[in-house]
């Protein structure tokens, strides 16, 4: 009961824009919802995400859902996942694409260690070292007063440090208080999909998840060719804190982006599907994070598109 009192939740919450909005039944939506859950395997947020509520049957084919992510995901051996799950890991084994220093749990985690690193990067941030999502990032400023604090912190919450990214100026410029950046998708080692991910409001983190919004990117040129968007059914010509035009804007380096995300696909050549969040600095792309379960709901929604045909020709080549 508990779990089914969840789910009617989550439907509120989502179909709030159908309901509200475009004066949809909820009766109506519950029903459909129950079809095209036979129909498509799809979930609430990709029932309402996508907007199969307003579309046929062909249309809603078009898109990838959650369920069939889940089968995508499957393709990777556990052997990718470890390379991913943990984040000092990921930093030690992409070490050559990371480009910054950091403390660990599992590497670079001796008091000495943290010592040299707190005394080389007193501003830093730290975050969890398995959560996703941009949950739990923090500025941190380790001082003389609060250096065991910090270090008790890393050991006891299982987080890890890492030094300030400094972001290219063209990328400062759609939002300067957050690393934006790219997310990469890659299937079988070549670069198909894209977002830009920017933060607003002065907010530190630029996941979609986390309050920022996000932007379709053309993976042959780098720019946006989309309006921005959020997950609550917003969109924006302009960014909604700093004013900057977001359709045509030009990610900068971006054969770099490109031949980055390739070549480090090359360190884990049995994976099939990678995610990469790539920052911009002015001596290149810097690897932030790659997830072998990546989120295909940013990808998607920026233009509302499905991607399943493109995705699909991918893994079959």
């Amino acid at each position: 009961m508990g779990k089914m009192k969840r789910l009617m939740a989550r439907f509120d919450e989502m179909g709030r824009y159908p309901i509200q909005e475009l004066g949809y039944s909820r009766l109506w939506l519950m029903v459909h919802y129950a079809w095209c859950f036979l129909l498509h395997r799809c979930t609430i947020a990709d029932y309402f995400l996508y907007h199969f509520f307003a579309r046929n049957r062909r249309g809603r084919k078009e898109f990838v859902t959650l369920y069939d992510m889940r089968d995508i995901h499957r393709k990777n051996p556990q052997t990718a996942f470890n390379d991913f799950e943990e984040k000092d890991r990921f930093l030690e084994r992409f070490e050559a694409y990371a480009h910054r220093d950091w403390i660990g749990r599992v590497y670079r985690n001796t008091r000495e260690e943290f010592d040299a690193f707190a005394d080389k990067h007193p501003n830093c941030i730290i975050k969890a070292r398995t959560d996703c999502g941009g949950h739990g990032v923090e500025l941190c400023t380790i001082t003389k007063e609060n250096r065991d604090q910090v270090w008790e912190r890393l050991v006891k919450e299982d987080m890890i440090a890492e030094s300030l990214l400094v972001q290219c100026e063209e990328m400062a410029s759609i939002h300067p208080s957050s690393v934006n950046t790219v997310r990469a998708l890659t299937i079988r080692g070549k670069l198909v999909s894209a977002v830009l991910r920017m933060g607003v409001g002065g907010g530190f983190v630029d996941n979609g998840c986390s309050g920022g919004i996000f932007a379709g990117l053309d993976v042959d040129t780098g720019i946006v060719t989309t309006k921005g968007a959020d997950l609550m059914e917003h969109r924006f010509l302009r960014h909604p804190t700093t004013g900057i035009v977001l359709p045509g804007f030009q990610v900068p380096q971006w054969d770099k982006v490109r031949q980055t995300v390739e070549e480090a696909m090359g360190l884990v050549p049995d994976a099939v599907i990678v995610g990469w969040d790539v920052a911009i600095t002015a001596d290149g792309p810097v690897l932030i994070e790659g997830n072998a379960y990546p989120s295909v709901q940013i990808m998607q929604t920026a233009g509302m598109e499905g991607m399943k045909r493109l995705w699909y020709n991918a893994l079959k080549n």
